[in-house]
């Protein structure tokens, strides 16, 4: 029996040590869970920046559309008003 318990303790200082890497790595994911929880909340996130700047985008585009045709129309709506003879 004196040799079970020599191997015991023999054990002890090296699953004592790999309890605390295992402590370690655990509170090394923790925090690192916490930061990609937090960034991926923040990244789903609709704040009124964003929707200011969606806004001004869409009206941007839709607004430079809108002046594309009018130029384009326009300006085939003058010549065929210049062709016309006066009334």
């Amino acid at each position: 029996m004196g040799k079970k318990d020599a191997n015991t303790n023999r054990c002890q200082p090296v699953d004592q040590y790999r309890k605390q890497i295992g402590k370690q790595d655990w509170k090394k994911s923790k925090k690192e869970i916490k930061s990609m929880k937090a960034k991926a909340e923040q990244h789903n996130e609709l704040s009124p920046q964003i929707i200011v700047l969606w806004i001004g985008t869409v009206i941007l585009v839709c607004s430079s559309a809108y002046m594309l045709l009018l130029w384009y129309l326009g300006a085939v709506s003058l010549e065929n008003v210049s062709e016309m003879p006066p009334v």
